[in-house]
């Protein structure tokens, strides 16, 4: 879902909006309607601006929809997906509703909280993509970029900054395959951070 995200949403768009994509294309019922509680977009640090939503009305990607407070008393945002294809993305829906709790999670981690929505973006796309056998996984920068919606020059320091918080142990960027490869943090770390 991260990659067909990276084709569809223009290439300007907010870290915030694409997190904020990524759980509404995942969330989403097979009528493309998603209502995301308050407490989960506070727990993305997303709740406190209108911004991505207004971000991806713009670019006619969704259009919210007036929600009131449910029954339970929770406050809800709703939306309708106008990107049509997004609903026939892999996985099945039950599927994506286990990868929209991981991305949720990955991205809450304590030790990411503090950090801009652009990097917890980068440590998602980088766990989503991490080579099963836990080793050095390489990706090619420009779909790197691509996909978090950063250039080169803000990857670099994002990275960096992921490494300083141990999201992931070391990288490195190879000059003759343009990849970009990094360490996965180790398990000790991990743990610690949770």
């Amino acid at each position: 879902m991260l990659s067909y995200l990276a084709a569809a949403l223009p290439p300007d768009m907010s870290a915030e909006g694409r997190l904020l994509a990524l759980q509404c294309a995942l969330r989403s019922n097979t009528s493309g309607q998603v209502h995301l509680p308050a407490g989960l977009l506070r727990g993305m640090r997303l709740a406190r601006t209108l911004a991505p939503w207004d971000e991806l009305e713009d670019a006619r990607w969704l259009r919210r929809l007036p929600h009131p407070t449910e029954q339970t008393g929770h406050r809800t945002a709703a939306a309708q997906l106008l990107d049509a294809a997004v609903l026939t993305q892999e996985p099945a829906r039950h599927e994506r509703h286990r990868a929209a709790d991981w991305a949720l999670r990955a991205v809450s981690q304590p030790r990411l909280r503090a950090l801009p929505a652009a990097d917890r973006l980068t440590a998602l796309v980088l766990a989503a993509h991490q080579s099963p056998d836990a080793g050095r996984t390489s990706m090619e920068a420009d779909h790197l970029t691509r996909t978090c919606g950063i250039d080169q020059n803000t990857l670099t320091a994002t990275l960096d900054r992921l490494v300083s918080v141990t999201a992931v142990r070391a990288w490195t960027f190879e000059l003759f395959t343009e990849d970009v490869s990094w360490d996965p943090p180790d398990e000790t770390s991990s743990r610690s951070a949770k």
